[in-house]
């Protein structure tokens, strides 16, 4: 299992999640977030999605991400790729893949 972190613009927000909603993962957390990059143009606001995805799904959601958030320009985001050891729903108490 895999946490997949994306920051992106928030003018882009919208075509990143029409393209994960119909991709088929589980779910998407979904934060508002201000940052800057190695320019160094002050703070932007942004928008930071977190996904947990079986090993998988990794590929494809990181491509769904990258096309749709992708405007050519200083500032167009990161996706960062994270292990993650495990996962456990609340109010089920399943754990991995399952919970996802």
């Amino acid at each position: 299992m895999k946490k997949i972190e994306a920051i992106v613009r928030k003018e882009k927000f919208d075509e990143v999640y029409k393209a994960l909603e119909k991709s088929g993962i589980g779910g998407v957390t979904v934060s508002d977030a201000r940052g800057f990059g190695h320019h160094r143009n002050g703070l932007k606001d942004k928008i930071k999605l977190e996904i947990y995805a079986d090993e998988f799904q990794v590929d494809k959601v990181v491509e769904m991400i990258r096309k749709a958030a992708k405007t050519g320009t200083t500032g167009d985001g990161k996706i960062a790729v994270l292990p993650l050891e495990n996962i456990y729903r609340i109010r089920t108490g399943e754990d991995g893949a399952r919970a996802i």
